[in-house]
């Protein structure tokens, strides 16, 4: 896994030094982008686990952080479509070209097994592989079927790696070391398969309480 080590390797010295990048409310056009993604099912026992690591990461971390990794949040991101958006039409032209798009490319069933943990210089993640190629396919035909409605990440080429983030930092991080060397701990750990039958067209809404997180929610 070397992207997701590298991944590690460069949060390591940001979070202990608290460099580590912050997330904030979403303004219009930023960060949280309305996308595709493949949802674990909520009762699988990977989401369970999903759950409880999540619990765990935001223990050491502290308070504040989006808790990402909780059940209906967790998911696997195929493809950004464009920035946040607070409000969506009903008759919104360009959601129903994405979803017009998604239904050629015929998303169908994906199974992936997660590998373990990393951390990335916003958030910890679930690190994910896929067991066949139904995902890599259906992010390509995706790709190819958006045409130019794919422009917001074709600056940044094709997705190489699939991954579940647990947690976004928002603020300083309480335990460094503690939450490094649990990372650390848990980088070899298998979490399981999981089979996900579809994918969902989503934007993200700010959801406040006890354990704070940026809910995807179906556009539309």
């Amino acid at each position: 896994m070397p992207k997701f080590d590298q991944l590690f390797d460069t949060a390591v010295t940001l979070i202990t030094t608290g460099r580590h990048q912050r997330d904030s409310l979403p303004q219009e056009g930023g960060r949280w982008p309305v996308s595709v993604i493949l949802p674990p099912p909520l009762d699988s026992p990977l989401s369970r686990r999903l759950d409880t690591l999540t619990s765990e990461a935001a223990a050491l971390a502290g308070p504040g952080h989006w808790e990402t990794g909780q059940p209906g949040s967790a998911h696997l991101t195929v493809r950004a479509l464009e920035g946040y958006r607070e409000v969506i039409p009903p008759d919104d032209a360009a959601i129903q070209r994405y979803r017009a798009a998604i239904e050629r490319a015929a998303p169908g069933p994906t199974r992936f097994r997660v590998t373990g943990l990393t951390l990335t210089p916003g958030s910890v993640m679930a690190c994910a592989v896929p067991l066949d190629a139904s995902a890599d396919d259906f992010m390509d035909r995706l790709t190819t079927e958006l045409g130019p409605d794919g422009w917001f990440e074709r600056p940044h080429g094709r997705r190489d790696i699939w991954y579940l983030n647990l947690l976004h930092f928002t603020t300083s991080v309480t335990h460094p070391e503690k939450l490094i060397g649990w990372v650390a701990g848990h980088r070899r750990t298998e979490l399981g398969e999981v089979r996900i039958t579809g994918a969902e067209l989503v934007r993200f809404r700010y959801c406040s309480g006890p354990r704070a997180h940026m809910a995807p929610v179906r556009a539309l």
